[in-house]
């Protein structure tokens, strides 16, 4: 359960980056906006391989 609160709170990260990225104003922002949402994605599969590893026994 905590892994879905995680991954919840960590999607809205995302999305703060991706809409940071979208209305930056200068390339430093749009660089911190694309990496935050960046992790975020890489993140969120990272849950996915952990859930079904759990699932599977390994």
């Amino acid at each position: 359960m905590s892994d879905f609160v995680i991954g919840a709170l960590v999607l809205l990260l995302g999305l703060l980056g991706l809409v940071a990225a979208a209305n930056a104003l200068d390339q430093g922002m749009a660089i911190f906006g694309t990496a935050l949402f960046l992790f975020a994605v890489f993140f969120e599969f990272w849950l996915v391989k952990k859930a079904f590893d759990r699932k599977s026994g390994s």
